[in-house]
């Protein structure tokens, strides 16, 4: 059993609506896509909004209507059929869950696609996105944070940008947000659409899946201004913004970043270039839409729509046969239930191991790298007589210090995604020496936590070099002050889970609160991975005393 598609969405009311006539009104756009699936016509009360059933030649469909709670669920179960160049898959079975219910905002809509397959049906399981999503955004005020479009978003002024932001960052957003930018045909040397991709085609293909957006070029500036260098796009690059992006909590290749000659060069299953490259994004966002959690409350499913019935009917004492018949078809309901969640369990874990698997040799290849790449320096400082270091050049400006941490420093000091984010508003007046003291930290710092108990010359050489930079290294807050001041001093560490680490060190120059004259450089030491992690810089963090 597998999922295969998931949407969560709200219909507003359109005005001078209820929500009940919102209901009614998504309820039609259902039974009318549900009779266009089914061999036979539907039961003529079905467009009345009651409950109903209908078979036919192996397919079904289920229907519960609860109109004291505003609800109105249907199941839909048909064979594998033939799909677009496709052969039916035997021993597989599609089931369409259906879900409305009436809330706050309007009506939450679920739709959900399950695939069943015996163990001799190991066809691979196609992704696709049923056409009553579409048409429901067709019919209604269809929303996920904004309103569900076919068309592209097309950014024109500063508070576009504005509200792009708004919406990324948004926790109830579930599509993600697919960023065209305007490319640069004198760079790439070609001839090429305004934002490489058609973004109209996408658009539609992408409808209800996730948000096409374009960013002209002469905006480019205000969204970097925003997000910051590392989470911007420009040039003709594709960037995707999944759902629960945290800017300070998350690290920018989590939300991958293709650029223009990435695009024009792509190239797969004898398909290349933008084309191929748009069919790409909409595997990845069905993908997505198949794995994703999701928030279905209140919306109820068949199911669970059934066992409420029966449970409602047993506390009002029918007559004994029918109390029979109702524990006999909840015994029906409660091994469908346990069949569907056993199956999903089951195909959960084997991604879970796959998971496991892959993110195991990950860690592997990165510590074998990391130890390679230390070996290299060594060997490079014993040919050479001098530290590799010697010749890192320190860039005046806060914008290149990401990629000179990566280049420079990779396996030894880290920038936490938070301070990826203190640096758009970075007002030390010195750079070179946030340069020069996060080198100190990578190189001096990390030896000095890696001597052995009996060398002295690490400790003193880290000392010498404090004096060198007149800086000063000491503890950033107590731990019960730290406590006090929320999660200031604290941040998600590994990055990606929710444990929290206490940022327990700071680099500091200067006693004054003016950022342009006093520098602080917050760290933690990592003596699993053995590196720096820079939790915040150049700024000093508030404390309840300041």
């Amino acid at each position: 059993m597998r999922t295969t598609f998931q949407f969560a969405g709200t219909i507003a009311p359109s005005r001078g609506a209820t929500p009940s006539d919102a209901l009614a009104t998504a309820r039609n756009t259902m039974v009318e896509w549900l009779a266009s699936k089914f061999p036979t016509a539907l039961p003529a009360h079905a467009h009345d909004g009651a409950s109903f059933t209908a078979e036919e030649h192996g397919q079904s469909i289920h229907a519960v209507a609860q109109k004291e709670h505003g609800v109105w669920t249907a199941r839909l179960m048909q064979p594998d059929a033939p799909f677009m160049d496709r052969a039916a898959v035997a021993g597989r079975t599609w089931t369409t869950e259906l879900a409305l219910a009436v809330c706050d905002q309007g009506v939450r809509v679920g739709v959900r696609v399950l695939c069943a397959s015996l163990p001799f049906a190991d066809a691979p399981v196609a992704y696709s996105r049923p056409r009553v999503v579409v048409e429901l955004a067709q019919h209604s005020d269809l929303r996920d944070v904004r309103r569900v479009e076919s068309s592209p978003w097309r950014l024109t002024s500063l508070n576009d940008v504005a509200d792009l932001y708004v919406l990324l960052t948004d926790e109830k957003r579930s599509l993600p947000v697919y960023l065209l930018t305007e490319a640069e045909p004198d760079r790439l040397g070609r001839s090429v659409r305004r934002f490489l991709l058609d973004e109209d085609y996408l658009a539609r293909k992408l409808h209800g899946v996730g948000v096409v957006v374009t960013l002209p070029a002469d905006l480019n500036h205000e969204w970097t201004n925003h997000v910051g260098k590392m989470w911007s796009a420009f040039s003709g690059a594709v960037r995707t913004y999944l759902p629960g992006l945290n800017f300070d909590e998350q690290r920018p290749h989590e939300h991958p970043l293709a650029l223009a000659h990435r695009v024009l060069s792509f190239y797969r299953d004898g398909r290349g270039g933008e084309t191929a490259f748009s069919e790409f994004l909409v595997e990845q966002a069905l993908a997505y839409s198949a794995a994703k959690s999701v928030d279905w409350d209140p919306c109820v499913f068949y199911a669970d729509a059934v066992q409420r019935d029966l449970d409602h009917s047993r506390k009002e004492s029918p007559p004994a046969a029918e109390r029979l018949r109702g524990y006999e078809r909840k015994i029906v309901v409660l091994k469908e239930r346990a069949e569907l969640s056993v199956g999903l369990a089951q195909s959960y874990l084997d991604d879970l191991e796959t998971h496991k698997k892959l993110l195991a040799e990950a860690n592997d290849a990165r510590k074998k790298l990391s130890y390679y790449a230390t070996t290299l320096r060594d060997q490079l400082a014993a040919k050479t007589g001098r530290s590799p270091d010697a010749t890192v050049t320190f860039p005046n400006n806060y914008a290149d210090l990401p990629d000179w941490v990566d280049r420079n420093l990779a396996g030894r000091l880290i920038l936490h995604p938070r301070a990826h984010r203190g640096l758009k508003d970075a007002r030390y007046k010195d750079p070179a020496l946030v340069y020069k003291a996060l080198l100190a930290l990578a190189n001096e710092y990390r030896n000095n936590r890696l001597r052995d108990a009996d060398d002295e010359e690490p400790r003193i050489a880290w000392e010498r070099k404090l004096g060198e930079l007149e800086l000063r290294c000491d503890g950033s807050i107590s731990p019960t002050r730290a406590g006090e001041e929320g999660d200031t001093y604290f941040v998600k560490y590994p990055v990606g889970s929710q444990k929290k680490r206490f940022i327990d060190l700071h680099l500091r120059k200067g006693t004054t609160k003016d950022d342009e004259l006093c520098l602080a450089i917050y760290f933690f030491w990592d003596d699993e991975d053995d590196v720096v992690v820079i939790g915040w810089l150049p700024s000093h963090l508030d404390n309840r005393l300041t």
